[in-house]
């Protein structure tokens, strides 16, 4: 197996650097000093997690800090190697966790800490199946540390090998069955696995062992919110939103939600926070989900464009799809065209901007149901929607393949 290496030179300066002429009077590391700086690490990743991101980088520089320092005495102590390595990674320093990674590399190639830092790098680095290789070395020479065991369900998920994943990620919360990250990615196999229910309970004991858990509340929001427990799904996104008001994600769903419960008011003030974040270049997209629902036996999702751009703009996409199509079988527009703009303004400039409602489907039957001076609300086109799906409006030109 490839390992990571440094120039021979390099990595005798980095093991024989000034720790190396440290006092013999110098304190021993204990393991009570190893298991405190373990629980200051899991803790720093627990902020993390729960978007307390200054207090995190606070915590973990701190270790960082007082971890170095016990490096000068104890140059060649490999589990301080190894918790530096993993802090360094934890604040986002790659170059310095590999240089920490390479010192345990160097000082116990074997131990079972140099192949889970191994596996790391290897998976960050877009080589699965490589760091699948050092993760089980890992959990083969430690096979009571729950985290060697976590980090190898993930590559296995990575890897879209569910069964190995499964067995992987329940022995890591056998060894440590209060850790949330692992419920957590219980929970994503089970989406995964398209069992919904079984992903829920994973969700919502994360979200109980770890209550600032953001992801957790997220994706247990959007299992709610499928099974049309909106409340329920409301009370998981404005905790996730409490923890992160700038994450768009969030405020995206919560407009959904809020129009699932019929709170107008609620969902145009999220949506409007969804706007300023976009204008404050946070959201990485040009749209955004605003609704999901059921229609008959079809389900419904609405796309809306943050901006009107090119000739053939559009604000609302109402995509509606049948039962287990992975395509629409049909997209309903509300659309605002350039050559019919610029046709009526020729005639009339003082006209306001023109927005066509038109229907697609499949085998490229295209329908018109309205053309407006103006833009209509998102509700009035809604409800149009709904008539047309209905069958309670008629279009006013249709244009049907073949027809000549």
């Amino acid at each position: 197996m490839p390992r990571l290496r440094l120039p021979g030179a390099l990595l005798a300066l980095l093991l024989t650097g000034s720790g190396c002429a440290a006092s013999r009077a110098a304190r021993p590391v204990s393991e009570e000093d190893r298991e405190g700086y373990e629980a200051r690490l899991r803790k720093a990743q627990a902020l993390q997690r729960g978007a307390h991101l200054d207090a995190s980088r606070e915590e973990l520089e701190s270790l960082a800090r007082e971890v170095g320092e016990r490096l000068e005495k104890h140059p060649r102590d490999v589990g301080l190697h190894a918790v530096l390595a993993r802090t360094a990674l934890a604040l986002r320093q790659p170059d310095r966790a590999r240089v920490e990674t390479e010192r345990v590399l160097a000082l116990a190639p074997e131990q079972a800490e140099a192949h889970y830092l191994q596996a790391f790098f290897l998976g960050g680095t877009g080589q699965p199946t490589a760091a699948l290789a050092e993760a089980r070395s890992a959990t083969r020479l430690a096979p009571h540390q729950g985290r060697y065991w976590q980090l190898l369900g993930t590559l296995h998920l990575q890897l879209d090998q569910p069964a190995e994943a499964r067995a992987a990620l329940t022995r890591a919360l056998e060894l440590e069955p209060r850790d949330a990250q692992g419920f957590f990615l219980l929970g994503l196999l089970e989406i995964d696995e398209g069992r919904p229910d079984e992903a829920l309970t994973a969700l919502e004991r994360a979200r109980e062992l770890e209550p600032d858990f953001v992801l957790a509340h997220t994706h247990a929001g959007q299992l709610l919110q499928q099974r049309g427990e909106s409340a329920a799904a409301l009370a998981s996104f404005q905790k996730a939103a409490t923890l992160e008001p700038r994450n768009w994600r969030t405020r995206e769903s919560l407009v959904q939600v809020h129009q699932a419960l019929g709170d107008t008011a609620r969902r145009d003030a999220e949506r409007e926070a969804l706007l300023k974040l976009r204008q404050e270049g946070l959201v990485a997209q040009d749209y955004f989900i605003r609704e999901r629902f059921r229609e008959g036996e079809h389900t419904v999702v609405v796309v809306e464009d943050f901006e009107l751009k090119g000739d053939w703009a559009r604000r609302y996409e109402f995509q509606v799809y049948a039962p287990g199509s992975k395509e629409p079988v049909r997209v309903i527009s509300l659309g605002s065209y350039a050559f019919t703009n610029a046709f009526a303004h020729e005639r009339d400039p003082s006209l306001p901007r023109l927005f066509h409602l038109d229907a697609y489907a499949a085998d490229t039957t295209h329908e018109t149901y309205g053309l407006f001076q103006g833009e209509p609300s998102y509700d009035d086109t809604r409800a149009r929607v709904l008539a047309i799906l209905r069958g309670e409006l008629e279009p006013t030109s249709s244009t049907k393949p073949g027809a000549g």
